[in-house]
Formats: C-alpha cells, sequence, structure tokens
C-alpha cells in the first residue's frame, strides 16, 4: 500500500513538464502582482490643510516645509514621502506635533488652539468584500 502511495508521486513529479513549470511561475507571478497591485498598499496623493477660512490641498509626492497662519500664529508643516506632519505650532501643549506623520488614509490631525487641521482623504481600499 505504501509502495503505491510513493509510485504515484513519483508519477506525478516525472511527467511534470517545463511547460507546465513555466505556466505555473506565471499564475504565481500573477496572483501576486494582482494582490499587490489592489490590496498591497494605498497611494495617497493630496492632503487637506484646513484653516478658520481656508481649505487648500498640498500634493504629497513634492517635499516641501509649508508656513500656515492660524489664529494665534504660524503653524509649519512638513511633507515628505508621500506623508504629512505639523513640525511646529504656536500651541502650548504641542498635540499636533507630537501626532508625528500621517500616512494613512482618514487620519486627520488638528492643533485646536490656532486652528489647523490637516486631514489625509478616503482613499480607495478594501475593508472587506461582500458579494
Amino acid at each position: 500500500m505504501n509502495f503505491n502511495f510513493l509510485h504515484n508521486k513519483q508519477y506525478i513529479l516525472n511527467s511534470i513538464t517545463i511547460a507546465d513549470r513555466i505556466i505555473f511561475s506565471l499564475v504565481i507571478i500573477l496572483i501576486i502582482w494582482l494582490y499587490v497591485h489592489y490590496w498591497g498598499g494605498e497611494t495617497l496623493d493630496y492632503a487637506m490643510i484646513l484653516t478658520a477660512n481656508h481649505t487648500s490641498q498640498v500634493d504629497l509626492h513634492k517635499p516641501q516645509q509649508i508656513t500656515v497662519q492660524g489664529s494665534i500664529g504660524e503653524s509649519k508643516i512638513e511633507v515628505a514621502d508621500g506623508q504629512i506632519r505639523f513640525i511646529e505650532s504656536p500651541c502650548k501643549q504641542q498635540y499636533c506635533v507630537h501626532a508625528g506623520w500621517l500616512t494613512k488614509s482618514k487620519n486627520f490631525v488638528t492643533c485646536l488652539p490656532n486652528q489647523i487641521s490637516i486631514e489625509l482623504p478616503y482613499a480607495s481600499e478594501f475593508d472587506s468584500i461582500s458579494y
């Protein structure tokens, strides 16, 4: 009985051709590419900077430092590598600065005393798939 199993396994391994291996490899590569392309991560193109009386879009692919006038002073915002953050603000607690880099869609940080907010808008990502 055990010999029959080993014989069948050997027969299957010997019957796989080079064309079968190429097709199998291409299918694996296609599956990996599809996963990375559709579920592998989001690419954010812009962020929204909101003040008490103005809203502006910032390109996340262009490294820059932006100075924004708020209600109690100027805040400095840094953009680099598809991320954005506060680097300086005139508020006392500096919660906005300590929040660090915003990297994912729907992230939001605000400096309430200075009335400046940074928002990363919703990017198309899959939370679940339903039929």
